[in-house]
């Protein structure tokens, strides 16, 4: 994570809030475009999006008490996959929120949903399939995950592309 003064503001107030959130909640981060985000063509770079995504994650887990529900059984998330659509520009010194949503979960993959808006619009969305690895590479399922933070519910259903993704991923198993 390159966003290093970004990750201190959001993270540290998420991480020490006594005030958690829900884990279906719609978790925004608030920031905008600083010359050192863009490419030479005068827009945010790929690369930008994907950092913010992950302060998007770490933002959900601080608020939601996964981080430390998980660090506590020595449980850490990798990123598995993660795609973009681009629809329209941020360019310096544009104002926009970064919304964060838990897609759902099967198996051992939970998935987010991470939305770039600016005056209304989207300008991109990414789609991320996350999984936990136990100590020693232990295999962690979603419903473990679910159990740990007190959800008692069923996921929400998950569309077709994440459902192809996760197949995809456990075909390489």
């Amino acid at each position: 994570m390159n966003l290093f003064f970004r990750f201190l503001r959001v993270f540290l107030p998420a991480f020490f809030s006594k005030v958690k959130t829900a884990i279906l909640d719609l978790h925004i981060v608030r920031s905008a475009v600083w010359l050192g985000d863009q490419d030479p063509m005068g827009h945010m770079t790929n690369s930008r999006y994907s950092s913010f995504t992950d302060l998007g994650t770490m933002n959900f887990m601080g608020r939601t008490g996964a981080l430390k529900t998980y660090r506590k059984r020595g449980w850490i998330p990798i990123v598995q996959y993660e795609s973009f659509n681009y629809s329209r520009m941020l360019r310096y010194p544009q104002k926009f929120e970064l919304q964060t949503r838990l897609a759902g979960w099967d198996d051992c993959f939970i998935c987010f949903e991470h939305k770039f808006i600016s005056k209304g619009q989207v300008h991109a969305t990414s789609r991320m399939v996350a999984r936990l690895y136990g100590r020693k590479k232990a295999k962690v399922t979603a419903d473990m995950a679910m159990e740990a933070l007190g959800v008692k519910f069923e996921s929400p259903p998950l569309d077709e592309h994440y459902q192809r993704i996760i197949a995809e991923l456990q075909a390489r198993e």
